[in-house]
């Protein structure tokens, strides 16, 4: 009897051992450039309403959630998809994977389950994306799986490639201390690292890690913050500028030639930005450590169509033309005038000239002594890289004005000698 009970205990834990281990994560490729796991999308979804400034744009006073809901269930008429059941297929985890047959060739598929109907939510899925794209290379072929009575519908853009390719992630769900958020992992030719999110009491904390040259960061530009007046609501620190963002040079090339961004990123190792760029009649600067000089920033506002005046080797204006209702509500065109300065290795833009710019800041509080960005530091430190604080409360309280509450953001990046970062961030 005893060998009999010992033998069955044995069984099933093996079977529950066995059960468990078959998660979403087996599905995916181990080749995988990219892979993004949404553990629990339902309960992930729920614990984001609890920090207050997603709940703010989600529910009250904001409303989001509902705005969008009422748009996709318009959609969903027409293309004759139940809303409800085409949801609740997404309770549990999704995981969206990369992968790399040939260089800069890339093919995508995702995974989500257990399901109920995983035949009709390809149906549904593929019908949405041919009708958001019209090109045939974005098409989906469904694979389905039945595990333990468990269904998971896998969808690939190439099949070949996914049923040659060896499966199953590991190693990867101890990153998240918590049951629900995402966690993701990169590995390309540009970019190694990983990185996730999750709700805890309140508060969506996040983090990241990957690699740099550990050249292109100048540390010597980061202050601690006792050493920064903060004009609100936003603060950015960084020793760190990209000099390669050739992936979005379409993107630039339709407001400036993108050559010109690439020339000044290369010549600059530093920015610090503070201010309302929502209300430009405050106070707002930008600073940049470069060693670019005042006549390479002129084929950016011709580019622009923007009227300017060089006062001389060092100093320039122009100006921003808007039109606005006054109270007589008629429409008139206000002029706002920038400067732009160069004093020795750091250029200046700011709404102020700079003497009065140096008087305004004198009269602006330190950012180690605000109540907020103070909380939000004691949670994941300062970045000795870079860090961008925001108050959000300011920027929601010109559409509401009668808002309550604190919101707020903390991003921290942080490196050691060999050039590894570390990404922390924090939402209030």
């Amino acid at each position: 009897m005893r060998k009999k009970l010992t033998f069955s205990v044995i069984v099933l834990i093996f079977l529950s051992i066995s059960i468990f281990s078959q998660n979403i994560l087996n599905f995916v490729p181990k080749d995988s450039k990219g892979v993004f796991y949404f553990s629990n999308l339902a309960d992930t979804y729920g614990d984001l309403k609890t920090v207050p400034t997603i709940k703010s744009l989600l529910l009250e006073p904001f409303n989001g959630e509902l705005l969008v809901s009422v748009l996709i269930q318009m959609y969903f008429n027409t293309v004759k998809i139940d809303y409800n059941s085409f949801l609740s297929e997404f309770q549990n985890d999704l995981v969206v994977f990369i992968q790399e047959p040939k260089e800069d060739d890339y093919s995508f598929g995702f995974v989500i389950g257990p399901v109920k109907d995983p035949q009709s939510l390809s149906t549904n899925l593929n019908n949405i994306l041919n009708n958001f794209t019209n090109n045939s290379s974005f098409n989906f072929i469904p694979i389905y799986e039945n595990v333990e009575n468990s269904k998971y519908l896998i969808m690939v853009q190439n099949t070949e490639l996914y049923s040659s390719s060896q499966k199953g992630i590991e190693n990867f769900e101890e990153n998240l201390s918590k049951n629900n958020g995402l966690l993701y992992k990169l590995n390309t030719s540009d970019y190694q690292g990983e990185g996730y999110f999750y709700v805890d009491e309140g508060l969506l904390i996040g983090g990241g890690s990957g690699s740099v040259d550990p050249t292109s960061i100048d540390k010597s530009f980061i202050n601690t913050p006792d050493k920064y007046n903060y004009v609100s609501p936003i603060f950015l620190t960084s020793g760190f500028i990209p000099k390669d963002v050739s992936f979005i040079s379409d993107i630039i090339n339709n407001f400036v030639d993108y050559e010109i961004i690439e020339n000044l990123l290369s010549l600059s190792s530093g920015v610090e930005f503070s201010g309302n760029f929502l209300n430009t009649s405050e106070g707002i600067y930008l600073k940049l450590k470069t060693e670019a000089k005042i006549d390479e920033v002129i084929p950016i506002l011709q580019g622009q169509s923007i009227k300017y005046k060089k006062i001389d080797s060092n100093n320039l204006e122009f100006y921003i033309e808007k039109q606005i209702t006054n109270q007589q509500n008629r429409k008139e065109t206000v002029k706002q005038t920038y400067y732009i300065w160069k004093a020795n290795e750091f250029m200046l833009l700011s709404n102020k000239k700079e003497n009065d710019l140096q008087k305004f800041l004198s009269t602006q509080p330190k950012l180690s002594d605000d109540p907020l960005f103070k909380g939000l530091s004691e949670k994941i430190g300062i970045g000795n890289v870079s860090y961008i604080f925001v108050d959000i409360a300011p920027i929601f309280k010109q559409y509401v004005p009668n808002i309550r509450g604190e919101y707020g953001l903390l991003i921290n990046i942080s490196s050691d000698e060999e050039g590894k970062l570390t990404t922390k961030f924090i939402v209030k």
